[in-house]
């Protein structure tokens, strides 16, 4: 079905305002999450340097060189606050909007070229920018996953116009693009999978238009044969991981034992888990893929982009079992397929035309419901995707001011989010990365690039789960020298370790104090006075005084000396 064009414009135009308005922050005073934060140090490294200090290597702009990590996301704000003035942390804001905005115009545009229709390709752009997982991811959130999903739509259309008109112009934008999306994220890297599926899919059309007329007596039971090897594939594929956990880089058991609705390590257990995790990500009509996996396969004649958009889905079935990265990534292609589900039922009334719009208007609403309904679900339920709390917020603003060094906190979320606004280093380090390998330790001159010592990965150790193929091999693990001045048993240690990192003021959460908080449990720290074995005198409110208080924060001068900054 076909709109007049002043109709189609009308609709992206309220298209356009959805995605606004679901990514407009209603109930968070700042920035999300703490992958967030720790973009934003990066950013704010850029803007009071000059330059990234992570980047060692050309393998460093994708992430993939020692203390680094996927660098365009950093560059692009960092550049955009120091052209238009507007804040890191507001910057992240309207690139989170921009973007979505561009991904559901593309996605609309994939799917019209996917088949044209108004209303498929309407459907489409809609239930692409409410998917949950997606409207989480861009709004007011710097983790680069949910910019990799807004770009996919746009590369998967520059393939799918070059397999069609053959025009070089539209390969080579797409090969920029590949380009881009890996050095958003590492997730971005993925998309090679879909230039394999690519290639792969331009020889398979040749041939099969050759056999097409050969073999047409043949047609019907190859269907129904391509159609259940790939069934069986995928689910004995996941069957193995079942049984050998662990085995593609992913402990399925680990991943799927806890789900929504049921518990339990059983084979059905983790594939119900699996199923339901993905309906919370891409949207209520996730079942319906497969019944739009199968009209789809089943249609015919087919186009080449058609069998291009069948093999990117057959190439990454196998792989759904690695939970967040992939469910994520195939929301493009899930909603494209959820869709033909919908109007392939919908097609079964055809003496019913009006009840079958009834039915279409019913899923689409449906589905835009329930991703209404949990677009915050991950905010509310995680505490490191929640916002910065306003007295954090106020603290480092504080600290922005009137403090100097390196500032330890007694919990490594708040002390992310303190680096992001303040602009100091901080231990632990903290957000998307491990200590040992965090682009931080370059960027707060924890470690002097001159004497870094690097090593390339062993290939037979390189899975989903990698994050760099060169290792470093002579940094300090922070988080321990974190932990060794926090438990303050050996004094002496402690302090070498508080005056070479420059620490003179300590910030505590006033919820946990005086413990400290370590992979979400409470410790038991000497420095802070919550362990009776400790040295009286060793106690921080002994030996320092408060500079700054209020109902989350305190902040502790340490150390005295003039401002080291």
């Amino acid at each position: 079905m076909r709109f007049p064009r002043k109709v189609n414009y009308c609709l992206l135009a309220v298209l356009v305002l959805v995605t606004i308005l679901a990514r407009y922050p209603t109930s968070a005073d700042h920035e999300m999450g703490s992958d967030t934060t720790f973009i934003n140090s990066l950013a704010n490294s850029i803007v009071q340097d000059g330059y990234a200090k992570w980047i060692l290597h050309p393998t460093s702009i994708f992430g993939l060189y020692a203390l680094s990590y996927p660098s365009a996301a950093p560059f692009i704000l960092s550049m955009g606050s120091e052209v238009s003035g507007i804040s890191v942390e507001g910057l992240i804001l309207i690139l989170g909007m921009v973007l979505a905005i561009a991904g559901a115009i593309s996605a609309y545009l994939l799917a019209k070229n996917i088949r044209d229709s108004d209303v498929f390709a309407h459907s489409v752009a809609l239930l692409f920018t409410l998917a949950p997982f997606y409207v989480k991811d861009t709004t007011w959130v710097a983790s680069s996953r949910g910019f990799v999903v807004a770009m996919l739509p746009f590369f998967l259309l520059l393939l799918a116009r070059h397999m069609r008109t053959k025009d070089l112009r539209y390969l080579l934008l797409a090969l920029a693009v590949f380009v881009v999306l890996s050095s958003i994220h590492r997730m971005g890297l993925l998309s090679i999978l879909i230039l394999i599926a690519y290639l792969l899919a331009v020889p398979l059309h040749m041939v099969t238009q050759r056999l097409r007329f050969t073999l047409a007596k043949f047609e019907k039971p190859f269907r129904y044969a391509a159609l259940g090897i790939s069934v069986a594939a995928f689910l004995g594929i996941f069957y193995v991981q079942f049984v050998f956990p662990g085995i593609s880089g992913a402990n399925v058991v680990e991943q799927y034992t806890n789900g929504a609705l049921f518990t339990g390590s059983s084979f059905p257990v983790l594939l119900i888990n699996m199923a339901v995790s993905l309906v919370g990500r891409v949207g209520f009509l996730l079942p319906l893929v497969p019944i739009g996996l199968f009209a789809y396969a089943w249609k015919r004649p087919k186009e080449s982009t058609d069998k291009f958009l069948l093999l990117v889905t057959l190439t990454f079935l196998p792989l759904l079992s690695l939970r967040d990265y992939i469910s994520e990534f195939l929301i493009p292609v899930f909603v494209i397929l959820a869709v033909m589900g919908v109007l392939t039922i919908v097609k079964m009334i055809r003496n019913r035309r009006q009840l079958g719009a009834i039915l279409f208007a019913s899923f689409l609403l449906t589905s835009c419901i329930f991703s209404w309904a949990t677009k915050d679900h991950w905010r509310e339920s995680y505490v490191t995707d929640g916002p910065i709390p306003k007295p954090v917020y106020d603290v480092a603003l504080y600290i922005r001011v009137s403090a100097w060094g390196t500032i330890l906190t007694n919990a490594g979320l708040t002390g992310g989010r303190i680096a992001a606004i303040s602009g100091l280093p901080n231990m632990p380090l903290g957000g998307a990365s491990t200590h040992i390998q965090s682009a931080q330790q370059l960027t707060w001159n924890f470690v002097d690039p001159s004497n870094l010592a690097v090593r390339l990965m062993d290939l037979t150790q390189i899975s989903f789960n990698t994050d760099s193929i060169y290792i470093a091999v002579n940094v300090d693990n922070v988080e321990e020298l974190w932990e060794t001045v926090l438990i303050y048993q050996k004094t002496g240690e402690a302090n070498r370790i508080m005056s070479e990192y420059r620490v003179h003021f300590i910030a505590t959460e006033n919820d946990i104090f005086p413990t400290y908080s370590s992979y979400g449990l409470n410790r038991a720290s000497c420095l802070l006075g919550s362990d009776p074995l400790c040295q009286p005198g060793n106690v921080l409110p002994n030996n320092s005084y408060v500079v700054y208080t209020n109902s989350e924060v305190t902040l502790w001068l340490a150390r005295g000396g003039p401002p080291d900054r």
